[in-house]
């Protein structure tokens, strides 16, 4: 079957885009002796996840409990949760998922997480190992205070049923193009390497630093107290990533295969994917309001979004497509697209070679 084929809306990945995009970022790692631990909300795929270990991932990040459990059920090692965990339910899963030999590191900001955290540990005979989360300037989580993150370091430390293992920090504040971050990165690595001096001097080694984002991925040598660093959306790519550029068109693996349905009104068409295929995230960079590139005609804007409907305004466009032509749109934030699926085909050349199921998607606890 060629991808032409296909019901609509679907998901396509690009086999050889895919490919290209891990050799890449394992390249890259090797060569500057970094881990990768890639993050798992982007795809949310098992056997994703087995090419990216494949390519030269070390584990995987995930955000949530559930995500977890999916990932270590595939036979996922070393996994991240840089997300703070709270709750006794999720605490329940993790411990059991830690004793069936799954190795988790979390990442917390605040010694209330960590009390229950530490608790369920110990009561389940398992050791988590446990990331202090420094506030670099995303101000999103973390302490930024050398003192406040010294202290939480110095708990960790204490309780039983976890293991100080070092810093988790997270740059997507950093908006500047690749070639323009060396500068901001050197801010992050002279933030993270005072902190590491101050708990040295108080007998705490940072075995793990853990970082880095996709638009700052092939940048990240300029922190250089980086251990490992944790992008999610390269393994994709998307219309943000593409004008935060740190991709092009070209590495973009994954397009929204949709089918224009109506022509009624002068000046737009429809598509058959709204928000509950695309999301309705903007872009995050200027102040366009398009919902993602239409790779056929760039100059379509994809302006109006409900649920089922994708409006396209032609006042740009070059061309003007008629009920049942098929368009591929680059969406702005691949994660959440991806998320609102069941399934993704594949392909190499726009022949079909089969599906995955997204395992992981609705994990939400």
């Amino acid at each position: 079957m060629r991808i032409e084929e296909l019901d609509t809306p679907a998901l396509c990945v690009d086999l050889d885009k895919l490919e290209n995009n891990l050799a890449r970022m394992g390249s890259y790692v090797q060569q500057h002796g970094l881990k990768l631990r890639p993050h798992a909300k982007t795809h949310k795929i098992p056997e994703i996840a087995r090419m990216q270990i494949d390519s030269g991932a070390y584990g995987l990040t995930i955000a949530k409990s559930t995500e977890a459990a999916v990932m270590a059920e595939a036979g996922i090692d070393h996994l991240l949760m840089a997300y703070p965990v709270y709750g006794a339910q999720k605490l329940k899963r993790l411990t059991e998922i830690a004793r069936k030999g799954t190795h988790l590191t979390i990442a917390i900001d605040d010694a209330n997480t960590l009390q229950p955290l530490a608790e369920a540990a110990a009561a389940a005979g398992v050791t988590f190992d446990i990331l202090a989360e420094l506030n670099v300037g995303m101000n999103r989580c973390g302490l930024a205070a050398p003192e406040d993150l010294l202290a939480l370091a110095q708990a960790i430390d204490r309780a039983p049923g976890v293991r100080f293992a070092g810093l988790n920090l997270y740059p997507g504040h950093i908006s500047a193009k690749p070639e323009e971050q060396q500068e901001h990165l050197r801010a992050v690595d002279e933030c993270a390497s005072s902190v590491i001096q101050q708990l040295a001097a108080s007998g705490l080694a940072c075995e793990v630093v853990s970082g880095g984002s996709t638009p700052t991925a092939f940048q990240s040598h300029h922190v250089r107290s980086l251990t490992e660093i944790r992008p999610g959306t390269y393994v994709f790519n998307d219309r943000n990533t593409m004008d935060a550029g740190a991709c092009t068109l070209d590495d973009c693996a994954l397009r929204v295969l949709v089918t224009v349905v109506s022509t009624a009104v002068d000046g737009w068409i429809v598509v058959d994917a709204g928000t509950k295929t695309l999301s309705s995230d903007r872009l995050i960079s200027g102040n366009q309001r398009f919902h993602g590139l239409i790779v056929e005609d760039p100059a379509m804007q994809l302006e109006r979004l409900s649920e089922e409907h994708g409006q396209i305004n032609l006042v740009n466009a070059s061309t003007r497509p008629r009920i049942g032509d098929r368009l591929s749109i680059v969406p702005n934030h691949v994660c959440a697209t991806v998320n609102l699926h069941d399934r993704i085909w594949y392909h190499r050349s726009g022949e079909v070679l089969g599906s995955w199921n997204v395992a992981a998607r609705g994990c939400v606890r």
